[in-house]
């Protein structure tokens, strides 16, 4: 069996931020602005991995592609309900779902306050505990401990969005 794509048809959307989610995505600059600044400083004093910042790039990447796309999930559940109004079929395609993550959340591995975790914001907690230098020849450093609960308040504090593909489940339904 196959699927036959005649009569179908394909869109893209542009979907502008509102002022809320451009604040969001300016906070969240911000906060990974921050972020570098004292991941450079652990490089600097010689006590971070190697690999530090290709992790830091790795997880910003990640973290800014899960907020893209949670912010296009409004646009995409009015677009749904209006094709299905109107009897039509969708499929709905997303870049990322931040599974990988989400699945190591709910292994114990992350606290998940709220009922859905967002995506972007365990990207951030997970960097930070998997990667952040806060030991120097098995002591603690006091300013990069106290860095790494800074970030992690900020982080929470940003209201994040959660995973998309869980929003579009609860907002459209589905298994």
């Amino acid at each position: 069996r196959s699927l036959a794509f005649e009569g179908t048809t394909f869109g893209l959307a542009v979907v502008a931020l509102d002022a809320a989610a451009r604040k969001q995505y300016d906070d969240s600059c911000a906060l990974w602005h921050d972020m570098r600044r004292m991941m450079e400083l652990a490089c600097d004093q010689g006590f971070a991995k190697k690999t530090l910042r290709a992790e830091f790039w790795a997880a910003q990447q990640r973290f800014f592609k899960g907020l893209v796309v949670a912010a296009k999930v409004p646009e995409a559940v009015r677009l749904t309900r209006a094709s299905l109004g109107r009897g039509e079929s969708i499929v709905i395609s997303l870049w990322t779902t931040n599974e990988s993550v989400a699945n190591r959340a709910a292994q114990g591995e992350e606290e998940v306050v709220d009922g859905f975790a967002s995506g972007p914001e365990l990207t951030v907690e997970q960097f930070l505990e998997r990667h952040f230098p806060t030991e120097r020849d098995g002591l603690l450093v006091e300013w990069a401990v106290d860095a790494v609960q800074d970030f992690k308040a900020r982080v929470r504090s940003l209201g994040l969005p959660p995973n998309p593909i869980d929003e579009l489940t609860a907002k459209l339904g589905g298994p």
